[in-house]
């Protein structure tokens, strides 16, 4: 049997762990996660990269590149699924 839990908490280890490497603490990887759902949600439009670089615009250059590499590791979580020729599977036909 599946663990799904075990597979969620794995995923979630290796994309924070840059930040922990960086020595954040789990306060303040919620916040910059918590900052960069909130500017996907409520900001004006979608998430930029000078949107993502801000939220540790004022950090050290170490938290600044764990933070790259972040995002980097969310964004490769969910990558579209790729089509025979490599790239982006055709849309199936809704109707008739």
């Amino acid at each position: 049997m599946l663990d799904v839990r075990s597979s969620e908490t794995e995923q979630l280890s290796w994309v924070i762990q840059p930040l922990l490497d960086a020595g954040l603490g789990l306060g303040d990887i919620r916040h910059l996660l918590f900052g960069l759902g909130f500017e996907g949600i409520v900001g004006s439009g979608a998430v930029t990269v000078g949107t993502v670089h801000g939220l540790v615009g004022d950090r050290p250059s170490e938290v600044r590149t764990a933070w790259a590499h972040t995002v980097g590791r969310l964004l490769a979580l969910h990558e579209p699924a790729r089509g025979a020729a490599g790239g982006l599977p055709r849309p199936r036909s809704v109707g008739p």
